[in-house]
């Protein structure tokens, strides 16, 4: 409790303050007695100190020396027995003390020094028993709240518990959560924390003050395992200096929604390691294209939407210190992909990020911000490179997209982080066009033999051969008439004449496509 509190218990009779009104707000924690010299080592924090004036009588000059001394060790007050030795108190002790914020009080002269002490510690521990009740009943009503109850509820009853509005922000400083009176007010709020605060909440660890439609709001970090994840209580202040008690009763609502924001937390993180599982499951071949759609309609992804796959890795070996960075690295980015709202899917594989990122988006452009803004982050110690698909498909063909990532990112260096898939050989670029349209075009070429396995074989021979009529009947064992008068029926069906040069280069087009 504080001087002020004290004063206004019903208990104690009349204590007339003599100066220093303006440190009232000076928490007690214990009560002694001064009538000796000495005193500069026994006035310590939170004393409240009572005197029978007798040491100053003659003396102001000591008087003035113990205020000066109360303030530095941060003591809670002076009371003094007036009228015994002293009837009254000079102007510069006076204006000394309110200097000083050390309040000077008139204790009862019809009371001896020790009754006084005793009347004044009884109010403390009775107030610091009482104090103590309600700590443990505020911790069993939130503790009770924390089952089966919405944050909504946590936070009203948060704002009971304080006497003063709060809301619940996520760590992009978006007002998730308020107590009803702050409802209205939400959005308003995270727009003006968002984008007129001007902190750095992603490196905010202090609290700090922001004052929004004239109320001033404490705004305090909520740690949970990575800061990346941490969210952020804003508590209306009344403008008043909080006492320890005040301060307590705080600190529990805080660890409360700690404790919520920690279990949200987890339930986060059991969603992201799930949609790994799955993406891993991908990867390796592991189910069904009816699975896989199956899967992305519960999870609100159209499975039909193409992405661009991108791969992020560190460039050293691995080590086990850099298991911690990676796990920086995975936080950051999934902070800057919620930040502004990426249509990018991510996971982890292999100590690697996967990025599946929206074709709408402009991949290069995307993967430079994000580079950018990693590199600025002291706390991600190790360099990394990005690798990114050439072609957009299907979450389906993953397996297919992550390869040409990874194949990217082996070309990337410390001048070029940032490298698109390039194809090697023809094949490999043949295999960047979407499935639909190389379908088609070996229909086109190709379609009235497909289902001709013996005519097919003799062309596909042909084309690898050379168009060496002798050297296709020597391999397929046949004689060489049979082999011209297959070529013969090719042409009719697929009606085209085999000598012309662009037409050979169609269907060789064509069987590269095919296989």
């Amino acid at each position: 409790m504080n001087i002020k509190e004290l004063l206004n218990n019903p208990i104690l009779g009349e204590y007339p303050i003599l100066a220093g009104s303006n440190g009232l707000n000076r928490e007690i924690t214990q009560v002694g007695m001064i009538d000796a010299p000495d005193f500069d080592e026994y006035v310590t924090s939170g004393q409240l100190i009572l005197t029978t004036g007798f040491l100053f009588k003659n003396n102001w000059t000591l008087l003035r020396e113990l205020i000066i001394t109360m303030d530095k060790h941060n003591a809670a007050g002076l009371g003094i027995k007036m009228s015994r030795y002293l009837s009254n108190l000079p102007r510069d002790i006076i204006v000394l003390a309110n200097k000083h914020r050390v309040p000077i009080l008139m204790t009862p002269n019809n009371e001896l020094l020790p009754q006084t002490i005793q009347n004044i510690t009884d109010v403390i521990l009775n107030t610091r028993t009482s104090e103590l009740h309600e700590i443990v009943n505020i911790n069993h009503r939130l503790s009770e709240m924390q089952n089966n109850n919405t944050y909504q509820h946590l936070l009203n009853l948060s704002a009971e518990i304080l006497d003063a509005s709060l809301t619940l922000l996520d760590s992009h400083f978006r007002a998730l959560y308020a107590s009803t009176e702050l409802l209205p007010q939400r959005d308003f709020f995270t727009t003006f924390l968002r984008e007129k605060s001007g902190i750095d909440y992603l490196n905010l660890t202090q609290k700090v003050h922001v004052t929004f439609h004239n109320n001033v709001f404490e705004i305090s970090p909520i740690f949970s395992a990575l800061n990346e994840n941490k969210a952020f209580v804003a508590i209306m202040s009344s403008g008043k200096t909080l006492s320890d008690f005040e301060l307590l009763k705080r600190e529990q609502v805080i660890t409360a929604l700690g404790f919520s924001n920690s279990r949200t937390d987890l339930l986060n993180e059991t969603e992201f390691r799930n949609r790994s599982g799955f993406f891993l499951n991908i990867m390796q071949h592991g189910l069904s294209n009816a699975a896989i759609d199956n899967y992305l309609k519960n999870a609100g992804i159209d499975s039909q939407n193409p992405y661009r796959v991108a791969v992020i890795d560190f460039t050293r070996k691995k080590t086990v210190i850099e298991t911690h960075q990676f796990e920086i690295l995975q936080a950051l980015t999934r902070w800057f992909i919620n930040e502004f709202n990426w249509s990018v899917l991510i996971f982890s594989y292999k100590q690697q990020l996967i990025l599946l990122i929206d074709n709408k988006i402009d991949t290069r452009k995307f993967l430079k911000q994000l580079y950018n803004f990693l590199t600025t982050q002291e706390k991600l110690a190790y360099t990394f490179t990005i690798g990114f698909s050439r072609v957009a498909e299907p979450i389906h063909t993953l397996a297919d997209l992550y390869e040409q990532a990874n194949h990217a990112l082996q070309l990337t260096s410390s001048t070029h982080p940032i490298m698109r898939f390039r194809p090697k050989s023809a094949q490999e670029m043949l295999d960047l066009l979407p499935k639909q349209e190389s379908d088609a075009f070996v229909e086109r070429i190709l379609g009235p033999i497909l289902d001709n396995p013996s005519l097919l074989k003799t062309l596909e021979t042909y084309m690898f051969l050379h168009q060496n009529v002798t050297a296709v009947a020597s391999d397929m064992f046949v004689h060489r008439n049979t082999i011209n008068y297959r070529l013969k029926r090719i042409s009719e069906l697929l009606d085209v004449n085999l000598d012309m040069p662009d037409v050979l280069v169609d269907i060789q087009l064509a069987f590269l496509l095919l296989n």
